[in-house]
Protein backbone atom coordinates (compact mmCIF):
# COMPACT_ATOMS: atom_id res chain seq x y z
CA UNK A 1 0.00 0.00 0.00
CA UNK A 2 1.29 3.47 -0.91
CA UNK A 3 2.42 5.64 1.98
CA UNK A 4 -0.28 8.31 1.56
CA UNK A 5 -2.98 5.64 1.17
CA UNK A 6 -1.85 4.03 4.41
CA UNK A 7 -1.78 7.42 6.14
CA UNK A 8 -5.29 8.20 4.91
CA UNK A 9 -6.53 4.81 6.12
CA UNK A 10 -5.26 5.50 9.63
CA UNK A 11 -6.72 9.00 9.76
CA UNK A 12 -10.08 7.86 8.39
CA UNK A 13 -10.11 5.24 11.14
CA UNK A 14 -9.71 8.11 13.65
CA UNK A 15 -6.20 7.09 14.62
CA UNK A 16 -5.27 10.69 15.23
CA UNK A 17 -1.66 10.51 16.45
CA UNK A 18 0.97 8.91 14.19
CA UNK A 19 4.76 8.71 14.03
CA UNK A 20 6.03 9.24 10.45
CA UNK A 21 9.57 7.92 10.08
CA UNK A 22 11.92 9.13 7.36
CA UNK A 23 15.26 10.93 7.10
CA UNK A 24 13.81 12.67 3.99
CA UNK A 25 11.78 15.41 5.64
CA UNK A 26 11.40 17.65 2.52
CA UNK A 27 10.01 14.72 0.52
CA UNK A 28 7.59 13.84 3.32
CA UNK A 29 6.32 17.42 3.49
CA UNK A 30 5.81 17.44 -0.29
CA UNK A 31 3.77 14.26 0.01
CA UNK A 32 1.69 15.68 2.86
CA UNK A 33 1.12 18.98 1.05
CA UNK A 34 -0.04 17.20 -2.10
CA UNK A 35 -2.41 15.10 0.02
CA UNK A 36 -3.77 18.10 1.93
CA UNK A 37 -4.44 20.07 -1.25
CA UNK A 38 -5.88 17.12 -3.14
CA UNK A 39 -9.38 15.74 -3.21
CA UNK A 40 -8.61 13.05 -0.59
CA UNK A 41 -8.21 15.53 2.28
CA UNK A 42 -11.42 16.77 3.95
CA UNK A 43 -12.59 20.22 2.79
CA UNK A 44 -11.52 23.01 5.10
CA UNK A 45 -8.89 20.97 6.94
CA UNK A 46 -5.62 22.85 7.41
CA UNK A 47 -2.07 21.54 7.43
CA UNK A 48 0.47 23.18 9.72
CA UNK A 49 4.03 22.29 10.71
CA UNK A 50 5.88 23.25 13.87
CA UNK A 51 9.49 22.98 14.92
CA UNK A 52 11.49 24.50 17.73
CA UNK A 53 13.45 26.80 15.39
CA UNK A 54 10.90 28.26 12.94
CA UNK A 55 7.70 27.73 14.93
CA UNK A 56 4.51 27.40 12.83
CA UNK A 57 4.35 27.19 9.03
CA UNK A 58 1.13 26.94 7.05
CA UNK A 59 1.12 24.38 4.20
CA UNK A 60 -2.66 24.61 3.73
CA UNK A 61 -4.87 27.14 5.50
CA UNK A 62 -7.78 25.83 7.55
CA UNK A 63 -11.35 27.14 7.28
CA UNK A 64 -11.15 28.22 10.93
CA UNK A 65 -8.40 30.84 11.42
CA UNK A 66 -5.16 29.71 13.05
CA UNK A 67 -2.58 32.30 13.98
CA UNK A 68 0.76 30.97 12.76
CA UNK A 69 2.54 33.94 14.32
CA UNK A 70 1.86 32.76 17.84
CA UNK A 71 4.80 31.26 19.66
CA UNK A 72 4.84 27.79 21.18
CA UNK A 73 7.33 26.01 23.38
CA UNK A 74 7.83 22.27 23.92
CA UNK A 75 5.81 22.73 27.11
CA UNK A 76 2.84 24.50 25.45
CA UNK A 77 2.59 23.10 21.89
CA UNK A 78 0.47 20.05 22.83
CA UNK A 79 -2.03 22.18 24.78
CA UNK A 80 -2.31 24.60 21.85
CA UNK A 81 -3.17 21.72 19.51
CA UNK A 82 -5.66 20.33 22.00
CA UNK A 83 -7.42 23.69 22.46
CA UNK A 84 -7.54 24.70 18.78
CA UNK A 85 -11.16 24.85 17.61
CA UNK A 86 -10.61 24.27 13.90
CA UNK A 87 -10.11 21.21 11.74
CA UNK A 88 -6.43 20.63 11.01
CA UNK A 89 -3.49 18.27 10.85
CA UNK A 90 -0.38 19.36 12.75
CA UNK A 91 3.09 18.08 11.86
CA UNK A 92 5.64 18.25 14.66
CA UNK A 93 9.12 17.99 13.16
CA UNK A 94 11.90 16.20 15.06
CA UNK A 95 9.68 16.00 18.13
CA UNK A 96 11.76 13.12 19.50
CA UNK A 97 14.26 15.75 20.63
CA UNK A 98 11.52 17.18 22.85
CA UNK A 99 10.48 13.99 24.61
CA UNK A 100 14.12 13.04 25.12
CA UNK A 101 14.72 16.35 26.93
CA UNK A 102 11.33 16.73 28.64
CA UNK A 103 9.89 13.44 29.84
CA UNK A 104 6.65 15.14 30.86
CA UNK A 105 5.80 15.60 27.18
CA UNK A 106 5.26 11.84 26.91
CA UNK A 107 2.32 12.08 29.28
CA UNK A 108 0.86 14.90 27.22
CA UNK A 109 1.11 12.80 24.06
CA UNK A 110 -0.63 9.87 25.73
CA UNK A 111 -3.43 12.19 26.75
CA UNK A 112 -3.82 13.42 23.16
CA UNK A 113 -3.90 9.84 21.89
CA UNK A 114 -6.93 9.31 24.10
CA UNK A 115 -8.78 12.58 23.38
CA UNK A 116 -8.07 13.58 19.74
CA UNK A 117 -9.98 10.70 18.07
CA UNK A 118 -13.24 11.96 19.57
CA UNK A 119 -12.52 15.67 19.24
CA UNK A 120 -14.72 17.91 17.11
CA UNK A 121 -13.66 19.55 14.86
CA UNK A 122 -11.28 16.77 13.86
CA UNK A 123 -7.58 17.25 14.63
CA UNK A 124 -4.64 15.02 13.77
CA UNK A 125 -1.08 15.01 15.05
CA UNK A 126 1.80 13.69 12.93
CA UNK A 127 5.21 13.38 14.58
CA UNK A 128 8.19 13.14 12.21
CA UNK A 129 11.42 11.42 13.25
CA UNK A 130 14.40 10.27 11.16
CA UNK A 131 14.22 6.77 12.64
CA UNK A 132 11.85 4.71 14.83
CA UNK A 133 12.59 5.63 18.43
CA UNK A 134 9.28 5.95 20.28
CA UNK A 135 9.73 5.71 24.04
CA UNK A 136 8.37 2.59 25.72
CA UNK A 137 5.33 4.45 27.06
CA UNK A 138 4.19 5.40 23.53
CA UNK A 139 4.93 2.23 21.54
CA UNK A 140 1.49 0.74 22.20
CA UNK A 141 -0.33 4.03 21.64
CA UNK A 142 1.19 5.53 18.48
CA UNK A 143 1.45 3.60 15.17
CA UNK A 144 4.63 4.02 13.13
CA UNK A 145 4.53 4.58 9.36
CA UNK A 146 7.81 4.53 7.42
CA UNK A 147 8.27 6.36 4.12
CA UNK A 148 10.00 3.95 1.75
CA UNK A 149 12.79 4.89 -0.64
CA UNK A 150 11.65 6.46 -3.94
CA UNK A 151 10.69 3.95 -6.63
CA UNK A 152 11.56 4.23 -10.33
CA UNK A 153 8.57 6.45 -11.10
CA UNK A 154 9.47 8.87 -8.30
CA UNK A 155 13.15 8.91 -9.32
CA UNK A 156 12.13 9.75 -12.90
CA UNK A 157 10.00 12.63 -11.60
CA UNK A 158 12.98 13.84 -9.53
CA UNK A 159 15.16 13.70 -12.64
CA UNK A 160 12.64 15.86 -14.49
CA UNK A 161 12.28 18.25 -11.55
CA UNK A 162 16.05 18.60 -11.09
CA UNK A 163 17.15 18.88 -14.71
CA UNK A 164 14.05 19.57 -16.77
CA UNK A 165 14.71 23.30 -16.90
CA UNK A 166 18.39 22.98 -17.77
CA UNK A 167 17.95 21.43 -21.22
CA UNK A 168 20.11 18.47 -20.18
CA UNK A 169 17.24 16.05 -20.86
CA UNK A 170 16.33 17.39 -24.30
CA UNK A 171 18.59 15.05 -26.28
CA UNK A 172 18.46 12.15 -23.82
CA UNK A 173 17.17 8.96 -25.45
CA UNK A 174 14.48 7.01 -23.62
CA UNK A 175 16.59 3.87 -22.93
CA UNK A 176 19.45 5.97 -21.53
CA UNK A 177 17.04 7.87 -19.30
CA UNK A 178 15.68 4.57 -17.98
CA UNK A 179 19.24 3.44 -17.19
CA UNK A 180 19.95 6.69 -15.34
CA UNK A 181 16.82 6.21 -13.25
CA UNK A 182 17.68 2.57 -12.57
CA UNK A 183 21.22 3.56 -11.55
CA UNK A 184 19.83 5.98 -8.92
CA UNK A 185 17.46 3.47 -7.30
CA UNK A 186 18.26 2.95 -3.63
CA UNK A 187 19.01 6.63 -3.00
CA UNK A 188 16.81 9.05 -1.12
CA UNK A 189 15.21 11.89 -3.05
CA UNK A 190 17.70 14.51 -1.83
CA UNK A 191 20.62 12.22 -2.62
CA UNK A 192 19.25 11.43 -6.10
CA UNK A 193 18.75 15.12 -6.95
CA UNK A 194 22.29 15.89 -5.78
CA UNK A 195 23.74 13.09 -7.92
CA UNK A 196 21.78 14.24 -10.99
CA UNK A 197 23.04 17.81 -10.59
CA UNK A 198 26.63 16.57 -10.31
CA UNK A 199 26.13 14.55 -13.50
CA UNK A 200 25.03 17.68 -15.36
CA UNK A 201 28.04 19.66 -14.14
CA UNK A 202 30.42 16.86 -15.18
CA UNK A 203 28.77 16.56 -18.63
CA UNK A 204 27.99 20.15 -19.73
CA UNK A 205 27.38 18.99 -23.32
CA UNK A 206 24.50 16.78 -22.21
CA UNK A 207 23.78 13.58 -20.32
CA UNK A 208 24.76 10.28 -21.91
CA UNK A 209 25.53 6.70 -20.91
CA UNK A 210 28.84 7.70 -19.34
CA UNK A 211 26.83 9.41 -16.59
CA UNK A 212 25.57 6.01 -15.46
CA UNK A 213 29.02 5.10 -14.13
CA UNK A 214 29.24 8.43 -12.31
CA UNK A 215 25.84 7.91 -10.69
CA UNK A 216 26.72 4.32 -9.77
CA UNK A 217 29.99 5.41 -8.14
CA UNK A 218 28.17 8.11 -6.17
CA UNK A 219 25.49 5.63 -5.12
CA UNK A 220 28.11 3.12 -4.02
CA UNK A 221 29.69 5.69 -1.71
CA UNK A 222 26.33 6.87 -0.33
CA UNK A 223 25.05 3.35 0.34
CA UNK A 224 28.32 2.41 2.05
CA UNK A 225 28.10 5.45 4.33
CA UNK A 226 24.42 4.89 5.11
CA UNK A 227 24.93 1.66 7.03
CA UNK A 228 25.35 -2.04 6.53
CA UNK A 229 25.08 -2.33 2.73
CA UNK A 230 27.76 -2.07 0.09
CA UNK A 231 27.10 -1.97 -3.63
CA UNK A 232 29.76 -4.40 -4.81
CA UNK A 233 31.55 -3.15 -7.94
CA UNK A 234 33.36 -6.29 -9.10
CA UNK A 235 31.20 -8.99 -10.68
CA UNK A 236 32.67 -12.11 -12.18
CA UNK A 237 31.89 -14.25 -15.23
CA UNK A 238 31.21 -17.97 -15.14
CA UNK A 239 34.67 -18.63 -16.59
CA UNK A 240 36.22 -17.25 -13.40
CA UNK A 241 34.87 -20.21 -11.42
CA UNK A 242 36.61 -23.56 -11.82
CA UNK A 243 34.58 -26.70 -11.06
CA UNK A 244 31.24 -26.56 -9.19
CA UNK A 245 29.40 -27.52 -12.37
CA UNK A 246 26.19 -28.53 -10.56
CA UNK A 247 25.93 -25.12 -8.90
CA UNK A 248 26.72 -23.28 -12.14
CA UNK A 249 24.08 -25.33 -13.96
CA UNK A 250 21.52 -24.51 -11.25
CA UNK A 251 22.29 -20.80 -11.53
CA UNK A 252 22.19 -20.90 -15.33
CA UNK A 253 18.71 -22.44 -15.36
CA UNK A 254 17.37 -19.56 -13.27
CA UNK A 255 18.50 -16.70 -15.50
CA UNK A 256 15.04 -16.40 -17.07
CA UNK A 257 13.18 -16.99 -13.79
CA UNK A 258 13.19 -13.23 -13.08
CA UNK A 259 11.50 -12.26 -16.38
CA UNK A 260 7.90 -11.31 -17.07
CA UNK A 261 7.56 -14.47 -19.15
CA UNK A 262 8.27 -16.50 -16.01
CA UNK A 263 5.59 -14.55 -14.09
CA UNK A 264 3.00 -15.31 -16.77
CA UNK A 265 3.88 -19.01 -16.89
CA UNK A 266 3.50 -18.76 -13.77
CA UNK A 267 6.88 -19.46 -12.16
CA UNK A 268 7.88 -18.14 -8.75
CA UNK A 269 10.96 -15.95 -8.56
CA UNK A 270 13.99 -17.64 -6.96
CA UNK A 271 14.28 -16.66 -3.29
CA UNK A 272 17.86 -17.50 -2.50
CA UNK A 273 20.57 -20.09 -2.06
CA UNK A 274 22.88 -21.01 0.82
CA UNK A 275 26.41 -22.30 0.32
CA UNK A 276 28.17 -24.28 3.03
CA UNK A 277 31.79 -25.39 3.03
CA UNK A 278 35.18 -24.92 4.61
CA UNK A 279 36.97 -21.59 4.02
CA UNK A 280 38.61 -21.12 0.65
CA UNK A 281 36.25 -23.26 -1.45
CA UNK A 282 34.96 -20.27 -3.43
CA UNK A 283 31.67 -19.46 -1.72
CA UNK A 284 32.15 -15.69 -1.90
CA UNK A 285 33.31 -15.90 -5.50
CA UNK A 286 30.09 -17.76 -6.34
CA UNK A 287 28.02 -14.75 -5.22
CA UNK A 288 29.94 -12.49 -7.62
CA UNK A 289 29.57 -15.04 -10.40
CA UNK A 290 25.81 -15.37 -9.82
CA UNK A 291 25.31 -11.60 -10.05
CA UNK A 292 27.50 -11.51 -13.16
CA UNK A 293 25.61 -14.37 -14.85
CA UNK A 294 22.25 -12.73 -14.14
CA UNK A 295 23.48 -9.18 -14.91
CA UNK A 296 22.16 -7.91 -11.58
CA UNK A 297 23.56 -5.49 -9.00
CA UNK A 298 25.36 -7.22 -6.11
CA UNK A 299 24.73 -5.86 -2.63
CA UNK A 300 26.91 -7.10 0.21
CA UNK A 301 25.28 -7.05 3.65
CA UNK A 302 27.88 -6.37 6.34
CA UNK A 303 26.51 -8.09 9.45
CA UNK A 304 29.20 -6.48 11.58
CA UNK A 305 27.79 -3.06 10.67
CA UNK A 306 24.24 -4.29 11.29
CA UNK A 307 25.06 -5.09 14.91
CA UNK A 308 27.18 -2.00 15.48
CA UNK A 309 26.06 1.25 17.05
CA UNK A 310 23.55 2.13 19.72
CA UNK A 311 20.99 -0.07 21.44
CA UNK A 312 18.10 -0.69 19.08
CA UNK A 313 20.05 0.36 15.99
CA UNK A 314 20.58 -3.23 14.80
CA UNK A 315 16.91 -3.71 13.94
CA UNK A 316 16.86 -0.34 12.18
CA UNK A 317 20.02 -1.21 10.21
CA UNK A 318 18.61 -4.51 8.94
CA UNK A 319 15.28 -2.91 8.00
CA UNK A 320 17.00 -0.13 6.08
CA UNK A 321 19.24 -2.63 4.29
CA UNK A 322 16.23 -4.71 3.25
CA UNK A 323 14.38 -1.61 2.09
CA UNK A 324 17.31 -0.48 -0.10
CA UNK A 325 17.63 -3.99 -1.56
CA UNK A 326 13.93 -4.03 -2.46
CA UNK A 327 14.17 -0.65 -4.20
CA UNK A 328 17.20 -1.73 -6.24
CA UNK A 329 15.63 -5.13 -7.07
CA UNK A 330 16.10 -7.24 -9.03
CA UNK A 331 19.42 -7.74 -7.30
CA UNK A 332 21.55 -10.27 -5.44
CA UNK A 333 21.93 -9.72 -1.69
CA UNK A 334 25.13 -11.39 -0.52
CA UNK A 335 25.40 -12.26 3.19
CA UNK A 336 28.88 -13.64 3.87
CA UNK A 337 29.67 -15.97 6.81
CA UNK A 338 26.13 -15.63 8.05
CA UNK A 339 26.64 -17.92 11.04
CA UNK A 340 28.87 -15.33 12.72
CA UNK A 341 25.88 -13.00 13.04
CA UNK A 342 22.86 -15.24 13.46
CA UNK A 343 24.67 -17.97 15.38
CA UNK A 344 25.19 -15.69 18.38
CA UNK A 345 23.02 -16.32 21.44
CA UNK A 346 21.82 -12.83 22.33
CA UNK A 347 18.49 -11.01 22.41
CA UNK A 348 19.65 -8.60 19.72
CA UNK A 349 20.74 -11.41 17.39
CA UNK A 350 17.41 -13.18 17.94
CA UNK A 351 15.42 -10.03 17.09
CA UNK A 352 17.47 -9.30 13.98
CA UNK A 353 17.21 -12.94 12.89
CA UNK A 354 13.43 -12.87 13.34
CA UNK A 355 13.19 -9.69 11.26
CA UNK A 356 15.39 -11.13 8.51
CA UNK A 357 13.59 -14.49 8.38
CA UNK A 358 10.16 -12.85 8.19
CA UNK A 359 11.36 -10.65 5.35
CA UNK A 360 12.86 -13.61 3.47
CA UNK A 361 9.58 -15.49 3.75
CA UNK A 362 7.28 -12.62 2.77
CA UNK A 363 9.33 -10.34 0.48
CA UNK A 364 7.48 -9.32 -2.67
CA UNK A 365 10.46 -7.98 -4.60
CA UNK A 366 13.02 -10.02 -6.59
CA UNK A 367 15.87 -9.87 -4.08
CA UNK A 368 17.89 -13.08 -4.35
CA UNK A 369 19.61 -13.84 -1.02
CA UNK A 370 23.02 -15.46 -1.47
CA UNK A 371 24.20 -16.65 1.94
CA UNK A 372 27.50 -18.36 2.72
CA UNK A 373 28.49 -20.22 5.87
CA UNK A 374 31.52 -22.14 7.10
CA UNK A 375 29.82 -23.75 10.11
CA UNK A 376 26.16 -24.61 9.57
CA UNK A 377 25.87 -26.14 13.05
CA UNK A 378 25.82 -22.63 14.55
CA UNK A 379 22.72 -21.65 12.59
CA UNK A 380 19.19 -22.20 13.94
CA UNK A 381 17.33 -24.98 12.05
CA UNK A 382 14.57 -22.62 10.85
CA UNK A 383 17.08 -20.52 8.96
CA UNK A 384 17.85 -23.07 6.25
CA UNK A 385 14.44 -24.63 5.76
CA UNK A 386 12.73 -24.74 2.37
CA UNK A 387 10.67 -21.65 1.56
CA UNK A 388 13.40 -19.27 2.58
CA UNK A 389 16.18 -20.74 0.45
CA UNK A 390 15.52 -22.59 -2.77
CA UNK A 391 18.54 -24.80 -2.26
CA UNK A 392 21.41 -25.55 0.11
CA UNK A 393 24.68 -26.44 -1.62
CA UNK A 394 27.75 -28.02 -0.07
CA UNK A 395 31.13 -27.04 -1.53
CA UNK A 396 33.42 -30.02 -1.02
CA UNK A 397 37.15 -30.23 -1.56
CA UNK A 398 37.74 -29.94 -5.32
CA UNK A 399 38.27 -33.16 -7.22
CA UNK A 400 41.37 -33.73 -9.34
CA UNK A 401 39.59 -32.56 -12.50
CA UNK A 402 38.26 -29.47 -10.70
CA UNK A 403 41.75 -28.66 -9.43
CA UNK A 404 42.95 -28.72 -13.02
CA UNK A 405 40.19 -26.30 -13.98
CA UNK A 406 40.95 -23.99 -11.04
CA UNK A 407 44.67 -24.00 -11.85
CA UNK A 408 43.90 -23.15 -15.46
CA UNK A 409 41.74 -20.19 -14.34
CA UNK A 410 44.52 -18.73 -12.19
CA UNK A 411 47.22 -19.26 -14.79
CA UNK A 412 45.12 -17.60 -17.50
CA UNK A 413 44.46 -14.67 -15.19
CA UNK A 414 48.23 -14.14 -15.18
CA UNK A 415 48.33 -13.85 -18.96
CA UNK A 416 49.23 -17.45 -19.87
CA UNK A 417 47.20 -18.55 -22.88
CA UNK A 418 48.55 -21.99 -23.86
CA UNK A 419 48.07 -23.43 -20.37
CA UNK A 420 47.27 -27.01 -21.36
CA UNK A 421 50.28 -27.13 -23.72
CA UNK A 422 52.79 -25.39 -21.44
CA UNK A 423 51.98 -27.12 -18.14
CA UNK A 424 51.38 -30.68 -16.94
CA UNK A 425 48.16 -29.80 -15.11
CA UNK A 426 47.26 -33.44 -14.23
CA UNK A 427 50.59 -33.79 -12.40
CA UNK A 428 50.08 -30.52 -10.50
CA UNK A 429 46.48 -31.50 -9.68
CA UNK A 430 47.70 -34.82 -8.30
CA UNK A 431 50.29 -33.03 -6.15
CA UNK A 432 47.69 -30.66 -4.72
CA UNK A 433 45.26 -33.23 -3.36
CA UNK A 434 43.22 -31.66 -0.55
CA UNK A 435 43.88 -28.08 -1.69
CA UNK A 436 40.91 -25.71 -1.84
CA UNK A 437 40.59 -22.98 -4.47
CA UNK A 438 42.16 -20.27 -2.32
CA UNK A 439 45.17 -22.48 -1.60
CA UNK A 440 45.61 -23.25 -5.30
CA UNK A 441 45.61 -19.52 -6.04
CA UNK A 442 48.17 -18.92 -3.28
CA UNK A 443 50.30 -21.80 -4.60
CA UNK A 444 50.35 -20.35 -8.13
CA UNK A 445 51.31 -16.95 -6.73
CA UNK A 446 54.12 -18.52 -4.68
CA UNK A 447 55.37 -20.45 -7.72
CA UNK A 448 55.72 -17.17 -9.66
CA UNK A 449 58.50 -15.92 -7.37
CA UNK A 450 61.18 -18.39 -8.55
CA UNK A 451 61.00 -17.52 -12.28
CA UNK A 452 60.71 -13.81 -11.43
CA UNK A 453 63.90 -13.87 -9.38
CA UNK A 454 65.57 -16.12 -11.96
CA UNK A 455 65.76 -13.48 -14.69
CA UNK A 456 62.00 -13.26 -15.21
CA UNK A 457 61.88 -16.51 -17.14
CA UNK A 458 58.69 -18.41 -18.00
CA UNK A 459 56.82 -20.24 -15.27
CA UNK A 460 57.23 -24.02 -15.52
CA UNK A 461 55.47 -27.09 -14.17
CA UNK A 462 58.40 -27.78 -11.85
CA UNK A 463 57.87 -24.39 -10.18
CA UNK A 464 54.26 -25.29 -9.47
CA UNK A 465 55.18 -28.70 -8.10
CA UNK A 466 57.82 -27.26 -5.76
CA UNK A 467 55.37 -24.64 -4.45
CA UNK A 468 52.73 -27.33 -3.92
CA UNK A 469 55.16 -29.52 -2.00
CA UNK A 470 55.94 -26.70 0.40
CA UNK A 471 52.30 -26.09 1.37
CA UNK A 472 50.12 -28.01 3.83
CA UNK A 473 46.40 -27.77 2.97
CA UNK A 474 43.84 -26.55 5.47
CA UNK A 475 41.91 -29.78 4.98
CA UNK A 476 44.46 -31.67 7.10
CA UNK A 477 43.41 -29.74 10.19
CA UNK A 478 39.69 -29.71 9.32
CA UNK A 479 39.07 -33.39 8.68
CA UNK A 480 36.29 -33.78 11.21
CA UNK A 481 34.49 -30.64 10.04
CA UNK A 482 34.65 -31.73 6.40
CA UNK A 483 33.23 -35.14 7.18
CA UNK A 484 30.47 -33.57 9.29
CA UNK A 485 29.55 -31.21 6.45
CA UNK A 486 29.51 -34.10 3.99
CA UNK A 487 26.77 -35.66 6.11
CA UNK A 488 24.50 -32.84 4.91
CA UNK A 489 24.72 -34.34 1.42
CA UNK A 490 24.42 -37.92 2.64
CA UNK A 491 21.28 -37.07 4.66
CA UNK A 492 19.69 -35.16 1.77
CA UNK A 493 19.81 -31.78 3.52
CA UNK A 494 22.15 -30.30 0.92
CA UNK A 495 23.20 -30.84 -2.68
CA UNK A 496 26.80 -31.20 -3.72
CA UNK A 497 27.87 -28.18 -5.77
CA UNK A 498 29.87 -30.55 -7.98
CA UNK A 499 28.48 -33.46 -9.99
CA UNK A 500 31.74 -35.43 -9.76
CA UNK A 501 31.55 -39.19 -9.27
CA UNK A 502 31.81 -40.34 -5.70
CA UNK A 503 35.00 -42.30 -6.42
CA UNK A 504 36.60 -39.12 -7.76
CA UNK A 505 36.01 -37.18 -4.53
CA UNK A 506 38.91 -36.53 -2.19
CA UNK A 507 38.93 -38.71 0.91
CA UNK A 508 40.07 -36.64 3.84
CA UNK A 509 41.95 -39.54 5.42
CA UNK A 510 44.10 -39.81 2.26
CA UNK A 511 45.42 -36.27 2.55
CA UNK A 512 48.98 -36.52 3.87
CA UNK A 513 51.59 -33.85 3.51
CA UNK A 514 54.32 -36.49 3.85
CA UNK A 515 52.96 -38.47 0.87
CA UNK A 516 53.07 -35.40 -1.35
CA UNK A 517 56.58 -34.50 -0.27
CA UNK A 518 57.81 -37.99 -1.11
CA UNK A 519 56.88 -37.39 -4.77
CA UNK A 520 59.84 -35.10 -5.13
Amino acid sequence: MAFIDELKLHLDARIAVLNLVTPEEPRLLRELTAWARGRHCPEGEGLYTWDIADQFTCLKRAAAPFDVKQQATPDTILRMIRDYQGQATFVLKDFHQVWEAKRGVIRGLRNLVATLPSSAPRKNLLITTPEPNLPTELKQDIPVLELAKPDAQEIDALLEHSLGGTGALDRLAGPVRDKLVRAALGLGSTQAERVFRKAVVSRPTGLDETCIDLITDEKRAIIRESGALELYPHLESESRLGGLDALKEWLGKRVRAFTEEARRFPLDEPKGVALVGIPGTGKSLCAKVAAGMWRMPLLRLDMGAVFGGLLGSSERNIREAMQIAEVIAPCVLWVDEIEKAFGASSDTASRVLATFLTWMQEKQHPVFVFATANDVSRLPPEFLRKGRFDELFFLDLPTRLEREQILEVHLRRRGMTMVRDDFDLPAVAKATEGFVGAELEAMVNEAMFAPFLDGERQLETEDLLKAAGAMVPLAQSHRERIEALRQLVTSGQARNASSARADDAVRVDDIRGERRLEMY
